[in-house]
């Protein structure tokens, strides 16, 4: 054997990467790209995917899932990897299908695959005390547990890892059928049912509505009332593209005046259609991304309601005292309790059950925070993709060496600042201005003085377009050469599927 391979064997680090979700695998990609890290990442499932792997029932163990008709909240351009765009034929919003079918397309081209062990589950992530620094215990089927040693960890496995049900008083005596959004697959079940739906976020909204077309009645109960978008607005674009601009999202004002305005394109008054209550503020808690919403209401299909109070044998107190008869059948909508069950909490939570993540990231309570790397464990208003390659190019670039984290007191600060922002232990955040904090960090944030003087078409478009994924590779570490002409045709590209493509539509 040569030296040099003997030298490279010596300076290369391992990784583990816990998940092959959209998170795995763009870590896997990052690592990759850096050099001197050897990607393992680890798969409890039989197929690559994550959450956009279907299955007709829940795998075991799995925890977010979706149903057989999904389709995704937010537009391709928005959603697509920054140097992998969806072909301009797929529909501008995409169904389960062609996204798994996008994800398992990235995999093969950048050859991904070969660097995951399916099957193989995840039991603990733990410091080994030794130049290894991680113990990273496994489970492979029904084998016995075994052991391997890491430099470094990536955490891939989302936020939607383990279902919330909250309880309320009776519920056990509730005699209905009673499911998490997690176990809903089809409409079937509930044909000519009348049925509960609780949340009013984006799972209960298109739930409800997909359930109603066929139940007896459906009921949405909501705490605060929600804003409704519809996912295209008059124009034929996505309502990111008036909504995710840098002009806009650097004015929290300008924001709320533009939420407002996309969510009144097709409901003028909430109030009227008995979404939301008299405050705003409080609706913007929940936000409806649906096409379908405002008709099933107006045609008596769904009924929105209060919060709960009690539930009896086969009926719902509401909180107002209303009392909703024979109710077969119950939908709980209300998301995903944050977890991460392969690390120990005292690394991640302070006293007060806040997670404490350098740019929701690193925990700065380890002693050496540069080894783990938390990827997209957060919860963005916007897509969720693109924050994920972002968070994992960076992880793989402070494990490589070439950028390193500030000092301790400055995390701390970022973290407090977090804090505060969020009330609680949920990273729930604007994304596109979370991207730019992080790709200024890699080097890879485009200036719009500096593309004024250059390119001032660019420039433009940087301020008052869409802020798709491909900007961040438009110049510094992993510039792509395609970024310019994808960002300056997104138009384009985004309704070039209405204008004769009906067999993409079909299988959307």
């Amino acid at each position: 054997m040569g030296s040099q391979q003997l030298t490279n064997m010596a300076t290369t680090k391992r990784v583990a990467i816990v998940g092959a979700g959209v998170s795995g695998l763009v870590s896997i990609k990052s690592c990759l790209e850096e050099g001197g890290l050897e990607p393992v990442c680890f798969e409890r499932h039989d197929k690559l995917g994550g959450v956009w792997y279907y299955t007709k029932d829940l795998r075991p163990g799995q925890g977010g899932a979706i149903y057989d008709s999904v389709v995704s909240n937010t537009s391709k351009e928005m959603t697509a990897f920054s140097d992998f765009p969806f072909p301009k034929e797929y529909p501008q919003f995409v169904g389960r299908r062609l996204l798994f079918k996008y994800l398992q397309d990235y995999a093969a081209h950048f050859d991904l695959e070969k660097y995951i062990r399916f099957n193989t589950d995840v039991i603990s992530v733990k410091p080994s005390g030794r130049d290894k620094y991680w113990t990273v215990q496994l489970q492979h089927g029904n084998d016995s547990i075994t052991t391997e040693e890491f430099d470094y960890v990536m955490v891939c496995t989302s936020i939607f890892n383990r279902a919330h049900t909250p309880s309320y008083p009776g519920i056990d005596n509730f005699a209905g059928m009673k499911i998490h959004a997690n176990e809903y697959r089809e409409p079937d079940h509930f044909r000519g049912k009348t049925v509960l739906v609780i949340g009013g976020y984006m799972s209960g909204s298109e739930i409800s509505c997909e359930v109603a077309r066929n139940a007896a009645k459906v009921y949405l109960s909501m705490r605060h009332g929600a804003l409704f978008f519809p996912r295209i607005g008059q124009d034929g674009l996505s309502y990111e593209f008036h909504m995710m601009t840098r002009s806009v999202m650097k004015s929290p004002s300008k924001m709320a005046k533009t939420m407002e305005k996309i969510s009144k394109t097709r409901v003028v008054d909430h109030q009227v259609f008995g979404l939301q209550g008299k405050d705003l503020h409080t609706a913007l808690k929940s936000i409806m991304i649906s096409d379908d919403m405002q008709d099933r209401l107006t045609q008596g299909q769904i009924k929105p309601v209060v919060e709960i109070k009690e539930f009896l044998k086969n009926d719902v107190i509401l909180a107002d005292g209303t009392i909703l008869k024979n109710i077969d059948a119950v939908i709980f909508a209300t998301g995903y309790k944050f977890s991460v069950p392969t690390i120990d909490d005292s690394i991640l939570y302070d006293e007060s059950d806040n997670a404490e993540l350098y740019k929701n990231i690193f925990p700065i309570r380890l002693e050496h925070p540069e080894r783990l790397a938390l990827i997209n464990i957060m919860c963005a208003i916007g897509p969720l993709w693109p924050v994920a390659e972002l968070h994992a190019r960076l992880a793989s670039k402070v494990f490589a060496g070439k950028i390193s984290l500030p000092e301790k007191t400055i995390m701390q600060g970022d973290v407090d600042q977090n804090i505060k922002n969020m009330k609680n232990k949920y990273f729930y955040v604007p994304g596109p201005t979370h991207m730019d904090e992080v790709a200024e960090i890699l080097g890879v944030k485009p200036s719009f003085w500096r593309l004024l003087l250059s390119d001032p078409k660019l420039a433009f478009a940087y301020e008052y377009g869409p802020m798709v994924p491909y900007w961040y590779r438009l110049q510094g570490p992993g510039a792509w050469p395609g970024a310019r002409d994808r960002i300056l045709n997104v138009v384009e590209n985004s309704t070039f599927c209405l204008k004769g493509f009906p067999s993409f539509t079909a299988q959307n």
